[in-house]
């Protein structure tokens, strides 16, 4: 019944994200943004407030509130298995449907504009009309900004603050998201080789707006876990400073010094890989170069 009722809440929580998915997209209209990666960046984190909020303030309620960290560990469990099961069924069922949906909708046309096929089985016989029918893999809020790869990195920053941010309640649910992830990759293959049309390939040089999403997850999941370290240690709530709070404290202090301090010195690329791009630029310059004195020297030869 508790899962029920879970698979119940999280497909309310789907609907109505969704929904404010969709007003992101239109406040995006009204905003004075400087090009379409700008627009795509606001609407990533507009997107991602709503489902943060939504997906993660029952479990602050147990960590923090309630302070049950036995009735968190249960509902940690409940939000993985039935939330990835969901996922699993509504990514791969709903463009099923609608393609064969499609199909049956196409197939009874062609039949019935042929008369001469009466009696014999009606098929589409080529790819191209098979990929025709299939669904595009589009973002669930809208195409107009975003394409599939917006639900995925969704999803994959949602189960990352789920694993990240409450790794002391329950720190094997590494484990079911490590074997989650392994299902969604197959799950993922079939998707988009079989049930999908081929997605259009789109440069970029990072990930754009979700990696700034994942390094405040990090920095959420480093005061998250520390605050649970603390109810863990003071059950009765009084909030002294003790021996082992003042431990605590300091240690949320020195894990976020230690992320703001890699985060700052470390470079983003290494120095190798930086000067190999450099390398490989410079060539290709002097490869167009010298492609562009031949034409022009034998653009002169001709007129000569």
């Amino acid at each position: 019944m508790r899962y029920l009722l879970t698979a119940v809440y999280l497909v309310a929580i789907q609907y109505y994200t969704r929904i404010g998915g969709k007003v992101s997209v239109n406040l995006i209209k009204y905003e004075n943004n400087q090009g379409e990666e700008s627009s795509s960046a606001s609407l990533v984190y507009k997107a991602f407030g709503l489902y943060f909020m939504q997906s993660y303030i029952g479990l602050f309620y147990h960590a923090s509130l309630h302070r049950d960290i036995l009735a968190l560990r249960r509902v940690l469990i409940q939000r993985l298995i039935v939330y990835q099961v969901l996922e699993n069924l509504i990514e791969n069922s709903i463009p099923y449907l609608k393609y064969s949906y499609k199909k049956y909708i196409a197939v009874h046309k062609k039949k019935r504009g042929k008369e001469s096929t009466v009696g014999r089985s009606v098929r589409l016989s080529t790819r191209v009309e098979k990929e025709y029918l299939k669904p595009s893999y589009t973002a669930s809020i809208g195409a107009e900004l975003e394409d599939g790869l917006f639900d995925d990195f969704l999803e994959l920053t949602l189960q990352f603050g789920m694993i990240m941010m409450f790794a002391c309640a329950f720190p094997l649910i590494f484990c079911f998201a490590a074997l989650n992830n392994v299902t969604e990759l197959r799950a993922d293959a079939l998707k988009l080789l079989v049930m999908l049309k081929r997605p259009v390939p789109r440069a970029a040089a990072t990930i754009g707006a979700w990696l700034n999403i994942f390094q405040f997850l990090v920095v959420m999941a480093i005061c998250t876990n520390c605050l649970l370290l603390v109810c863990l240690y003071d059950v009765e709530g009084k909030w002294r400073i003790e021996p082992g709070l003042a431990a605590i404290l300091i240690m949320e202090h020195a894990l976020l010094l230690i992320k703001f301090g890699f985060s700052h010195f470390v470079p983003e690329e290494p120095a190798w890989v930086r000067a190999n791009r450099v390398r490989y630029v410079a060539q290709a310059q002097n490869v167009c170069s010298k492609q562009l004195l031949r034409s022009i020297s034998k653009f002169q030869g001709k007129l000569d």
